[in-house]
């Protein structure tokens, strides 16, 4: 008599279930049988590879960040699914020459931005460093105004408080994206500094569906179940194979 495979439902088709359904399926499918079941029409989850006129659009993921130890850098180097040629940061057609536009449609003078923006990434740089000296405030953020308080002092005559603050309110928020602190008071420097380097070297992965698609291919046909609306899972109290319900 043929044992009977210990039934595994994994519940949703995005990268986490399809890279669960990947590793079982690879390296144990004579253990158990697998399926994956998918409230949407499509595999994928967040990841969406559009096309719109001619061209690739991603509608979701766009980057991978940190490339080292990443299991997701690894697939996408494998298949050959990354393009290096171009920096990540001018992936979206920015001009080398590009302006800076406040409300209204104001050009902010560029010796402004350059500016303010270089003081902003010194005053990181430094903080990164040496970590915060003891009189700064509680955290990452009174540091980077006292260093801004401290330019005007020294810079009579500039733009103008009011855009001074815009610009480096703008660097502030692009650093909230990279380390995704709600408020640089409360960023950890000494975890982040863990992922400084990693998160400067992203790379952009064209078609970063085809990583889905890689992960979807080792299963067999008829693993996967579209449309399939998980309402319950039960399981048997005695060990046995359970049930679980699903609509369309």
């Amino acid at each position: 008599m043929v044992a009977k495979k210990p039934r595994v439902l994994i519940v949703g088709g995005g990268m986490a279930g399809l890279t669960a359904a990947h590793r079982l399926y690879t390296t144990a499918s004579d253990l158990f049988d697998l399926t994956v079941v998918e409230a949407g029409n499509r595999i994928g989850g967040r990841i969406f590879t559009s096309e719109f006129a001619g061209d690739r659009v991603e509608m979701g993921a766009t980057w991978i960040h940190g490339i080292g130890g990443s299991p997701v850098y690894d697939i996408a180097r494998k298949i050959h699914a990354l393009d290096d040629s171009t920096p990540w940061e001018r992936m979206d057609g920015y001009p080398d020459d590009g302006v800076t536009v406040a409300e209204g449609g104001v050009v902010l003078d560029p010796l402004t931005v350059s500016s303010i923006s270089t003081l902003y990434r010194t005053l990181m740089d430094t903080a990164r460093a040496g970590g915060l000296p003891a009189n700064t405030g509680p955290g990452v953020g009174s540091f980077l105004r006292k260093g801004l308080q401290a330019y005007r002092a020294s810079h009579r005559g500039g733009a103008g408080e009011a855009v001074e603050d815009a610009v480096f309110a703008m660097n502030e928020n692009t650093e909230r994206t990279y380390t995704s602190a709600d408020d640089l008071e409360e960023l950890n420097l000494a975890a982040e500094a863990g992922t400084a380097s990693s998160r400067r070297a992203d790379h952009d992965c064209p078609g970063y569906s085809r990583v889905i698609r890689h992960l979807a291919s080792a299963l067999p046909p008829g693993t996967i179940r579209l449309g399939r609306k998980v309402q319950r899972i039960e399981w048997s109290p005695d060990g046995g194979d359970g049930a679980f319900g699903s609509r369309r």
